[in-house]
C-alpha cells in the first residue's frame, strides 16, 4: 500500500515542521568519543508521515531525542516549527510534541485512567477534554477498562496505553519510536489508518520509526538510516523507481551494500594516505594520533559547534531560571501522591522505620549495664571474723542490681572462672579487713600494710571497657557509702572521705549526666537525614531507567519542577516522621529537651530536606539502583562517625576534627544539643549557625543536582 498523495517536496520547502542540517552527535568522554550521528540532514514537511527506517543501534532513537530537545547536539542545527527545540516560549519539548519511546515508560501501579490524567494535567488540559480523549482512545486502541492497573496488562496492551499517552493532547508533532511492536496486525492497520487521517485532517506531522520496512510504504516520505547516516530520503514510490526495486527492503539492502563498499574504499584510501604520509613527518604524526573518522574530508565539520554549545548553556540556564508552572507542579504532585496511595504498605514502613530505629537506640544505647556477674573471694568471711564484720557491710552497700557476687572459697578457682569467661572479674577482701579499716579510720594509721588490708582488690576483665568502667564506678560508690556510714555511726563527720574536689551545681545539665541525653538528639537528626536520602535517590533512578523521567521532560517538565514536586510531597511524610520520632524520644523514653520542642523539630525537619537534596544529588549521577546503594550506604558510616553524634568531635585527631566541620550533620547536631540540653533559643550563635549551615548544604545539594540533571538530559 502506498502513502496518500502529498505535494511535491520543493513546494513545501518553506513550510517544514522539522529541519535537521548536518547534525552530529557524540557520546562518551573527550579522550574516547563515540560518534553516533554523522552529518545527518533530513527535512520533514508539515502534515506528513515521515518513516525513519534502520536496524537497531543505527541512531534512530538518538536522532529523535535530539529533535524533541531531550539531547544536545555537537554540530549542526535542528529547527522544529521555526525554532530550536528547548528555546524560551517554544512548546517543543512541551504540549506541541507527543512522544512514544521504545520503552513503555508507564507507572506500573497506575490505572489506565490515572496515566492519561497525569499527562493531561502536564499539558494543562481540562478534565472534560481529558475524559473525552480518554473515551476515544480506549475505544480506538481497544484498551481494557480505564480502571485496570498497568501492571495487570499484557505487553501489547501496555504498548497501546503508551501510544494513548502520546496521542492524548493531539500534538502538532507526533514522534513514535517503534509503535507497532507487539501489536496485533489488525490493530496495526487501524493505527496506520488513524495516523494517515490525523496527518491529512489536522495537519499533524508524524515521525515514526519501525523495523517493519514494508510497513513504511504507507508513509509519505522515508529516510533510510544505517550506522548513524542517512543513506537516502524520498517518497517510497520515488525510491522504488529510482533503484528499480519491487520493495523498500530491497532498496534498503541495495543501499547498505553500496554504503559498505564506500566504507571499504575509504579505509583502503586512508591506508594508502598513511603510507604516503611517511614522507611528510607532520602529516604522519597527525594521522597516527587522530582517529579515522577525523581524517575524512569532512574534518572541519567535526569541530565543536560554538553556537550549539552556547544554545545548550542558555537552555540549561533557562531550565533553572523559569519559575515552575503551577499546572505542571500540580500534575507532578498528584502523580507522586498517587504513587504513595498505591503503596500504602511502603508508606507505613516509612513511618515505622524511624520510630523503630530511634526506639532501638533509646533502649540499647546509653543505659548502664546491669546484673553483671562477679566472683568474690572474701577471706575474712571464710575465716570467720568474730563480730562486726565490715566486709559484709561493704558488700551490702554495693548496688546488687548492677553487680551480682558469687562467693568462692579458693582464690585460684575464682581467677580461673574469670579466665573461662564466666565472670567479669574477681573482688577480694583480706582476712584482717575489718581491723585494718578501724586502724585506718580511728587509729589514723597510714602505713602500706594497713592501707593494703583495708582496701577491696579488683581483678577485672578489661576487654569491655564500658562494663569495666561501670563495675569500678559502682564499687567505688559503694565503698564511699560504706565508709561514710561507719564514720557517721562513730560520730565523725563523713565528709572527710570525700575527694578534694567539690562539684557545685552545674551551669547546664545534671551532676550525673546520661549518655542518652547526649546522643539521642544527634541520632534523631541522622535517622531522618539518612531515611530522606532513600526517599529520593532510588525513585529518580528507577524513573530514569524505565524512561519515565525522559517522557516527562519531553512533555515540557523541567528538572526544577520535578524536584520541587517531589520535595513537596515528601514534606508531609517527613512531618509525620519527625512528629513520631519526637513523641517516642521525648515523651516515651524521656530524653530531656529543656529548649523549644518546635525549634528542635524544625531543625530535624530541615535536616530531612537536606537528606532529600543529597538523595537527588546521588540520583543525578547514578544510572543503576546498585550504584545508589553503594554511594548512599558508603556515605552513611563516615558521616555518622565524623559528625560527633556518638563521640565528641573534640576527641578526634586535629585533622579529623577539621574534616568533621565539612559534613552536613556536624553543626546541626551541635545546634540541637544546645536546644535540648541548654535550652538555647534562635538568638544564640550555635543554634542559628546550625540552621544556616543546614540550609547551605540543602541549597548546595539541590542546585548541583538540578544542574547535573539538566546536563544529562
Amino acid at each position: 500500500m502506498v502513502g496518500h498523495q502529498m505535494k511535491p517536496m520543493k513546494d513545501q520547502s518553506k513550510d517544514l515542521a522539522v529541519r535537521v542540517e548536518d547534525v552530529s552527535k557524540t557520546y562518551g568522554h573527550i579522550w574516547k568519543p563515540t560518534q553516533v550521528l554523522h552529518d545527518i540532514t533530513l527535512h520533514v514537511p508539515r502534515g506528513i508521515i515521515y518513516g525513519l527506517l534502520g536496524p537497531s543501534g543505527c541512531g534512530k532513537t538518538t536522532l529523535l531525542r535530539c529533535i524533541v530537545g531531550c539531547l544536545g547536539i555537537n554540530q549542526g542545527e535542528i529547527i522544529v516549527f521555526g525554532k530550536c527545540p528547548g528555546s524560551r516560549g517554544h512548546d517543543v519539548p512541551g504540549r506541541s510534541v507527543g512522544y512514544m519511546p521504545q520503552e513503555n515508560a508507564l507507572y506500573k501501579t497506575f490505572s489506565i485512567s490515572e496515566m492519561l490524567y497525569h499527562f493531561g494535567r502536564l499539558h494543562n488540559m481540562s478534565r472534560k477534554d481529558i475524559s473525552e480523549r480518554q473515551q476515544f482512545l480506549v475505544d480506538f486502541l481497544h484498551l481494557p477498562s480505564p480502571t485496570r492497573k498497568v501492571s495487570q496488562l499484557s505487553g501489547g496492551q501496555q504498548r497501546r496505553v503508551s501510544l494513548a499517552c502520546a496521542l492524548l493532547q493531539e500534538p502538532k508533532l507526533l514522534i513514535l519510536d517503534e509503535p507497532t511492536v507487539g501489536v496485533d496486525p489488525l490493530l496495526r492497520e487501524k493505527i496506520w489508518d488513524h495516523l494517515i487521517k490525523i496527518s491529512q485532517t489536522y495537519k499533524t506531522t508524524i515521525i515514526i520509526t519501525t523495523h517493519y520496512i514494508e510497513e513504511a510504504r504507507k508513509a509519505d516520505r522515508v529516510g533510510l538510516m544505517r550506522s548513524g547516516r542517512i543513506l537516502a530520503e524520498d517518497e517510497p514510490t520515488n525510491l522504488l523507481n529510482k533503484y528499480n526495486k519491487t520493495s523498500l527492503e530491497n532498496v534498503f539492502l541495495h543501499l547498505c551494500y553500496n554504503d559498505q563498499s564506500r566504507i571499504a574504499e575509504q579505509s583502503l584510501t586512508d591506508s594508502r594516505d598513511t603510507i604516503v604520509s611517511f614522507s611528510n613527518p607532520v602529516n604522519a604524526i597527525t594521522q597516527s594520533v587522530l582517529p579515522p573518522n577525523i581524517l575524512s574530508s569532512n574534518i572541519h565539520q567535526n569541530k565543536p559547534n560554538k553556537k550549539n554549545h552556547m544554545f545548550r548553556a542558555k537552555q540549561i540556564l533557562s531550565d533553572h531560571c523559569v519559575f515552575p508552572q503551577i499546572h505542571k507542579l500540580f500534575a507532578l504532585i498528584v502523580k507522586d501522591l498517587t504513587i504513595v496511595k498505591t503503596n500504602i504498605g511502603f508508606l507505613f514502613f516509612q513511618f515505622l522505620i524511624p520510630v523503630l530505629q530511634v526506639s532501638l537506640f533509646c533502649l540499647c544505647i546509653g543505659r548502664d549495664p546491669k546484673h553483671l556477674s562477679m566472683a568474690l573471694y572474701n577471706s575474712e568471711a571464710i575465716n570467720g571474723y568474730p563480730t562486726g564484720n565490715y566486709s559484709l557491710e561493704l558488700l551490702n552497700n554495693i548496688n546488687s542490681e548492677q553487680i551480682h557476687f558469687d562467693s568462692f572459697n579458693d582464690f585460684d578457682k575464682a581467677i580461673d572462672s574469670v579466665q573461662q569467661g564466666n565472670y567479669w572479674g574477681v573482688a577480694t577482701l583480706q582476712e584482717n579487713f575489718t581491723q585494718a579499716v578501724k586502724n585506718k579510720l580511728f587509729g589514723f594509721q597510714s602505713d602500706p600494710a594497713t592501707l593494703n588490708a583495708s582496701s577491696i582488690h579488683l581483678y577485672l576483665d578489661m576487654t569491655n571497657q564500658q562494663i569495666a568502667f561501670v563495675m569500678q564506678s559502682v564499687i567505688l560508690n559503694g565503698t564511699e557509702l560504706f565508709l561514710k556510714e561507719i564514720l557517721s555511726t562513730s560520730g565523725i563527720d563523713p565528709s572527710i572521705v570525700n575527694p578534694p574536689v567539690i562539684i557545685e551545681k552545674p551551669i547546664y545539665g545534671d551532676v550525673s549526666p546520661k549518655f542518652l541525653n547526649f546522643a539521642a538528639p544527634g541520632m534523631m537528626l541522622s535517622i531522618i537525614f539518612f531515611l530522606a536520602i532513600g526517599l529520593t535517590a532510588l525513585m529518580f533512578v528507577v524513573e530514569k531507567k524505565e524512561g519515565l523521567l525522559e517522557r516527562s521532560l519531553i512533555a515540557g517538565v523541567t528538572t526544577i519542577e520535578i524536584m520541587f514536586a517531589h520535595i513537596i510531597v515528601k514534606f508531609f511524610i517527613q512531618c509525620i516522621q519527625v512528629s513520631l520520632v519526637m513523641v517516642f524520644v521525648h515523651f516515651i523514653f524521656e530524653v530531656e529537651f529543656k529548649g523549644s520542642l518546635f525549634l528542635a523539630m524544625t531543625l530535624i525537619f530541615l535536616q530531612g530536606i537536606c537528606g532529600m537534596s543529597y538523595g537527588l544529588l546521588i540520583s543525578s549521577v547514578c544510572n543503576q539502583e546498585i550504584e545508589v546503594m553503594e554511594i548512599a550506604l558508603g556515605s552513611v558510616f563516615p558521616i555518622l562517625l565524623s559528625s560527633g553524634i556518638l563521640w565528641p568531635v573534640e576527641g578526634m585527631p586535629s585533622a579529623m576534627h577539621f574534616i568533621s566541620r565539612f559534613t552536613p550533620l556536624t553543626y546541626a547536631v551541635e545546634a540541637i544539643r544546645c536546644i535540648a540540653s541548654r535550652g538555647w533559643t534562635f538568638a544564640y550563635y550555635k543554634v542559628w549557625f546550625g540552621f544556616l549551615i543546614t540550609g547551605a548544604w540543602t541549597s548546595g545539594f539541590f542546585i548541583i543536582a538540578a544542574i547535573l540533571f539538566a546536563l544529562r538530559k
